[in-house]
């Protein structure tokens, strides 16, 4: 029985070809659909105490009596639960709306009403997750108290008003979307989560920021993506002045830009951190950049991640960008695991490279190398500043960089070749006499016409289906390495498995992960502190 309620209930955790059936003395179901991605409200809505205490007042108030099934779905459970929940009603399935997570009301028509199709509204409500946590913490039976509650309440009893009348009588379907919009839905569902690509320089400004740049324009440009189907984030950086690509975001509309994240190498950082002065470990800041992106990543098609500096950087504290990448990789879970968390992806890399041919090739190598050393799969290249003529010219480099890639590196590819821009040469220079805003108006004129050339010579579409094709390979791989070892009973070591949470990061790193303590527990300077004290000794950086 249900607390006391004039109402049973009882949850399931199902696949969605479960969910769609009707069960015996239970006419309504209200299902819960997530992703893996959705974990600051999976605990809580696997034993549907959310949804519970949600409903509680509000079927009791419209309905007494009602008998109640809760119903929670991943959907990235496999391609079947996927198509299930994005199908349309008339084909058997639930046309689940395009943002996750979700509540759905279904209602199952009288047994002896052969002709009655299953009917399903969409529980509309923002700020869901906020709500079954808000729901969560109230004690049991209480009315919604907070914000999100009450419009979770609301949006409960809007859509049982859409399926039943005032007693309690099934109502016909009312007109159904168009196949063009079920269509769509389909394909946003299934890109979720956001494809997240992490791009990387074989040394500092070798144009990191500037390709970030382009990418996100050359994605608009596709006609694909919105301004808010993307975002921008540097979680780790050395310098904090305001980049071009943060101008050309605001440019465009792109308004889920972070050009400076929660790792900053300033002045003295790297001597205070290594003394414990920071109070902070590896761990924390790793830990600040994974929420930072997965943040940012809420709703969007594609997170563009930037680098800092060549691979290692950063790894004096335990933050190079092999491990800021598999700290900021999308989460997923394997089946039948009994891991407390979720684990991660790593992001996918593109590495930036200069012009030429050999030692472009052989810089490619040596960043590679870093990054798959630490488990980080890397999808290829882009090469920027290529010569527009001569021996080094892009289209000599291009050709026989090409033919290195197919005979020897197949599974990678450059994705393009960047000439040098004769109109952006000394741009900043040139700009340095005129006023502020001048500078903003010119320096937005510089970018557009970099993206038009780095669209015409760069293939983003391609660099977004290797980036998604990358991640979907290591979540197969890693779920059927663990499916292996559950059936025989043996298990690999960590560090041929590479696994991915920030947990056991500890055993896939060549670099420490460094837990320093200071001498006085608690005890923490501030970064003003830091920063005077590494000026007075004569400190030019972190």
């Amino acid at each position: 029985m249900g607390g006391g309620y004039a109402y049973r209930y009882r949850h399931e955790q199902v696949s969605a070809s479960e969910a769609v059936k009707p069960v015996r003395g239970y006419p309504v179901k209200i299902i819960f659909l997530y992703g893996s991605w959705n974990r600051r409200c999976c605990s809580i809505v696997q034993e549907a105490e959310g949804l519970h205490y949600a409903a509680v007042p509000v079927i009791e108030k419209l309905h007494r009596g009602t008998e109640l099934l809760y119903l929670t779905v991943k959907v990235d459970d496999d391609d079947e639960c996927i198509d299930v929940c994005t199908r349309s009603l008339q084909d058997g399935g639930l046309e689940a709306p395009p943002e996750l997570p979700c509540v759905l009301l279904v209602a199952h028509p009288p047994t002896n009403d052969n002709n009655a199709k299953m009917r399903v509204e969409h529980v509309e409500c923002r700020d869901l997750e906020q709500a079954l946590v808000d729901n969560f913490e109230t004690e049991h039976g209480e009315l919604p108290s907070s914000k999100a509650t009450e419009n979770l309440a609301l949006s409960l009893k809007e859509a049982w008003s859409r399926l039943f009348d005032a007693k309690g009588i099934l109502l016909p379907p009312q007109p159904k979307q168009s196949k063009r919009n079920i269509v769509v839905t389909k394909r946003r569902v299934k890109t979720e989560p956001a494809i997240r690509i992490f791009v990387a320089g074989d040394k500092s400004q070798v144009g990191k920021s500037s390709i970030c740049m382009g990418l996100l324009g050359a994605l608009l440009k596709t006609g694909k993506y919105t301004p808010s189907d993307l975002a921008y984030i540097k979680p780790a950086t050395q310098c904090e002045a305001i980049q071009l690509v943060e101008e050309f975001c605001k440019h465009k509309g792109i308004t889920s830009c972070v050009p400076i994240g929660p790792i900053v190498y300033y002045k003295g950082f790297t001597r205070s951190f290594l003394k414990g002065e920071t109070g902070e470990t590896s761990e924390d800041l790793l830990q600040k950049a994974s929420e930072a992106v997965d943040t940012l990543a809420m709703g969007k098609k594609v997170v563009i991640i930037d680098g800092v500096g060549y691979p290692a950087v950063g790894s004096i504290t335990g933050t190079d960008n092999a491990s800021v990448a598999r700290a900021c990789g999308r989460l997923f879970s394997v089946p039948g695991s009994t891991a407390a968390t979720p684990e991660r992806v790593p992001v996918p890399v593109l590495l930036i490279g200069k012009s030429g041919v050999g030692d472009a090739i052989d810089s490619f190598n040596i960043n590679a190398t870093y990054f798959s050393h630490r488990n980080v799969p890397v999808l290829g290249a882009i090469f920027n500043k290529m010569n527009l003529e001569g021996f080094y010219s892009l289209e000599n480099c291009k050709e026989a960089i090409d033919m290195y890639f197919d005979k020897f590196q197949p599974d990678k590819r450059a994705f393009g070749y960047i000439p040098q821009i004769p109109a952006l040469t000394n741009a900043r220079e040139n700009v340095a006499s005129i006023s502020q805003e001048d500078q903003l108006k010119e320096a937005v004129k510089s970018a557009d016409l970099f993206v038009e050339k780095f669209a015409e010579h760069v293939s983003v579409d391609a660099i977004v289906d290797a980036a998604r094709k990358a991640t979907l390979r290591y979540i197969q791989s890693t779920t059927s390495t663990q499916n292996r070892e559950t059936v025989s009973g043996t298990k690999r070591p960590a560090e041929e498995i590479g696994v991915t949470t920030l947990a056991n990061n500890n055993d896939q790193s060549k670099h420490p992960r460094i837990a320093l303590k200071s001498a006085t527990p608690g005890f923490a300077l501030s970064r003003e502190q830091i920063e005077a004290m590494a000026s007075a000794s004569g400190a030019a950086g972190g």
